[in-house]
């Protein structure tokens, strides 16, 4: 009894020593990142004429943020559904070339820039053959639907000297960028466990409510061709529109919103490679109707050198999108609008509660001992939690203006999800549903670059 009333109070003395430092911790408000705006005007020298592929619900928004750019000129648009076609214009507010052949968009010599938006299973292609063509590529996230497509994909850029960028854009984020600041600064010592999460609970948030628009049909919708390389089946509105639940085309949950934790993790990490290890687990507990194949719950633990990190992703819970980083000298929390650094000096500030076994005498001699040789050189008080708040403008660096400058200035350089970066995110996000699927651990094959699973 007497043990069990020391704990307690020990507890309480420690919780509330943990609280008050959170009621007294430091904020800093951040300046503004500076980013690549687009200048108010543009030389004509510098300006960027682009053709556009896939103007579906993030092509639409792709498009209208690209064009909102001073300098930017959407000339041409390729879709397989004509009902787009009429939307793409209606975007960019006046008549423009459009066309179901994306070659023709790579055919034109006038156009320097393409951005692609189509659903995962066309995204290597239309890469591979946009660098041949001698253009450069914004092109949307996951980078690639199978694993053997990103070194493709990577080796094209690379021979035609072409500019690619991976649109997920978390890596940009004002909290990713000022993550790895702070964690190579060593401000939380070595990060050894990462944890992120996020979570939707709506029809709409899984997919399941998107409807087919009225009157689609074969004859205004090139389905054959929509396709591609998967499996020949009638005419399905239902996967046009859910693609991303079906492993033919999309890459589910990983590849739609996995991606950006991953990617803004990788980033604030500085990791460089794909994880060695991941063990998925979860299920489709809900959203089950018209054959849905990827889950609406998956967890992920994956195993990097000298680093776990733990992904938690539902369709049944809303939640915030949270990021944990533990590190040995203290814990960084991306959450809300602010960054969180609870530090650590991993030192003992009292003789703690084995002692408790020994008989009274011999307790309170160590204890009176062990304040005499380590009082002295404890701090007056343990580091205070400081919090970072989001910049008063702008919630990051301007990912679509990174990409249109490298393209003016041939820089590379200064894109964070390059082709590579963008790789090592999807080759990720293919390992969770390679575990997921065959019910094993899935580690990855550097040397053979392949995923093998049990």
């Amino acid at each position: 009894m007497v043990n069990n009333s020391v704990s307690r109070r020990d507890f309480m003395r420690r919780a509330s020593k943990s609280a008050g430092a959170s009621l007294a911790a430091k904020t800093i408000f951040l300046d503004p990142l500076s980013s690549y705006a687009q200048k108010a005007s543009v030389a004509a020298s510098d300006r960027l004429r682009m053709g556009m592929i896939g103007v579906g619900e993030q092509g639409a928004g792709v498009l209208r943020r690209a064009i909102a750019h001073p300098g930017i000129e959407c000339v041409a648009a390729c879709d397989l559904w004509d009902g787009r076609h009429t939307l793409a214009q209606e975007i960019v507010g006046k008549p423009i070339k459009c066309t179901r052949h994306y070659q023709e968009l790579l055919d034109d010599k006038s156009i320097d820039i393409i951005i692609n938006a189509t659903p995962d299973h066309w995204h290597s292609k239309i890469v591979v053959d946009s660098c041949n063509a001698g253009k450069d590529i914004y092109s949307e996230k996951p980078m690639t639907h199978q694993v053997s497509e990103g070194f493709a994909m990577i080796a094209a850029a690379e021979k035609n000297k072409r500019i690619v960028e991976i649109g997920s854009g978390a890596a940009d984020s004002w909290t990713s960028i000022k993550a790895r600041e702070l964690i190579a600064s060593g401000a939380i010592g070595d990060v050894r466990t990462i944890e992120v999460s996020t979570g939707r609970n709506t029809p709409n948030g899984a997919w399941e409510s998107w409807m087919p628009p009225p009157g689609l049909s074969p004859d205004n919708l090139d389905w054959n061709t929509w396709l591609g390389n998967a499996p020949k089946i009638p005419f399905d509105p239902i996967r046009f529109v859910r693609w991303r639940g079906y492993r033919a085309y999309g890459t589910g949950v990983a590849g739609d919103l996995m991606v950006h934790l991953l990617t803004a993790l990788i980033h604030s990490a500085g990791i460089k490679e794909p994880p060695f290890r991941a063990h998925s687990t979860g299920g489709l507990y809900v959203f089950k109707d018209h054959g849905r194949e990827y889950p609406d719950v998956h967890h992920v633990i994956y195993d990097y050198p000298g680093l776990q990190v733990i992904v938690k992703l539902m369709l049944t819970c809303e939640t915030h999108e949270s990021a944990k980083y533990y590190g040995t000298r203290g814990l960084l929390e991306i959450g809300g609008d602010g960054i969180t650094i609870t530090p650590q000096d991993g030192k003992d500030y009292d003789p703690g509660w084995y002692q408790q076994g020994y008989p009274r005498a011999m307790r309170e001699a160590y204890e009176k001992q062990w304040h005499l040789d380590r009082d002295a050189e404890l701090p007056k008080k343990k580091p205070e939690p400081v919090v970072y708040r989001n910049p008063e403008s702008g919630q990051g660096l301007d990912h679509l203006g990174i990409f249109f400058e490298a393209v003016r200035t041939r820089n590379p350089k200064i894109i964070t999800e390059d082709a590579v970066f963008g790789n090592n995110a999807a080759i990720a996000c293919h390992m969770a549903n390679a575990s997921y699927f065959s019910k094993s651990v899935a580690v990855w094959d550097a040397k053979a670059k392949k995923i093998r699973t049990a």
